[in-house]
């Protein structure tokens, strides 16, 4: 099954139907085809996403062999550039065919976030992909917690032509986390919108049911990702394995948490 290039259809489907896709960051080969195989063994859609840091390690190679991987998938697979500052690489994603593209403007005043986000987003529709913005600040490795204000968050998604917005409501990269529920209720009432979650590796697995229930169509995991294959490694070096058994035990350990 080919790449789904419209990748707007997908998460309208997520959001009436109910239910979220993982999104993966993958920097390599086993990353990748451990997070497919768990996809195809589930028969259900998921995301691969290259953080800027990705790109520049592995560059266009890097893309080039997401892509063929996804084409040869047996289930629905997007493509997505995760955190992106800078509208060139933005650009660069998107003509080099990204299904979907974010926008990271959470540092931005209100109003630039909104302009840069609609320009952006024109550019992301005139070439069939998607384009997600953000409001609020998720920690971790990002700096500070600032969660999205409601108001805000509607105001943005009427304005900005995002098809989905990253919201901060409890959760950050690389930490466990429970959400306020109470505010994402809010978010989505407000805003009637494709919503997604960052920091997906450590939220409570109820939390997530019912932020699907709200909206919640696409849910970032990397941490979880990054860590299976590093003792997927550090296995294979206790294990005096050669380097292709030790590359297999890699990719099967982020097939099993995938």
């Amino acid at each position: 099954m080919a790449q789904i290039s419209d990748a707007r259809t997908l998460y309208a489907r997520a959001y009436e139907e109910h239910f979220a896709m993982p999104s993966f960051n993958v920097c390599n080969l086993e990353m990748a085809q451990g997070c497919l195989a768990a996809a195809e063994e589930e028969r259900a859609p998921i995301m691969l996403q290259t953080y800027p840091g990705d790109l520049a390690h592995g560059g266009e190679a890097l893309i080039v062999l997401l892509k063929t991987l996804i084409q040869e998938a047996g289930v629905p697979v997007l493509l997505h550039l995760d955190h992106g500052q800078d509208p060139e690489m933005i650009a660069d994603c998107l003509r080099q065919g990204y299904s979907s593209v974010m926008f990271d403007g959470g540092d931005l005043g209100l109003e630039k976030n909104i302009s840069q986000t609609r320009d952006l987003a024109e550019m992301a529709h005139a070439l069939s992909s998607s384009l997600e913005g953000e409001l609020g600040l998720f920690g971790g490795d990002h700096g500070s917690v600032r969660f999205t204000d409601p108001d805000e968050a509607k105001r943005y998604t009427a304005e900005s032509g995002a098809d989905t917005l990253a919201v901060s409501v409890g959760s950050e990269h690389h930490q466990q986390s429970r959400l306020d529920l109470k505010r994402l209720e809010t978010i989505a009432n407000r805003t009637g919108h494709p919503l997604v979650l960052h920091g997906g590796s450590g939220i409570h697995p109820d939390d997530v049911h019912t932020a699907v229930e709200f909206g919640v169509v696409k849910i970032n995991i990397g941490h979880a990702i990054s860590k299976a294959m590093t003792e997927g490694a550090r296995e294979g070096i206790e294990g005096d394995l050669d380097h292709y058994a030790m590359l297999k035990v890699m990719r099967e350990r982020v097939r099993s948490v995938a």
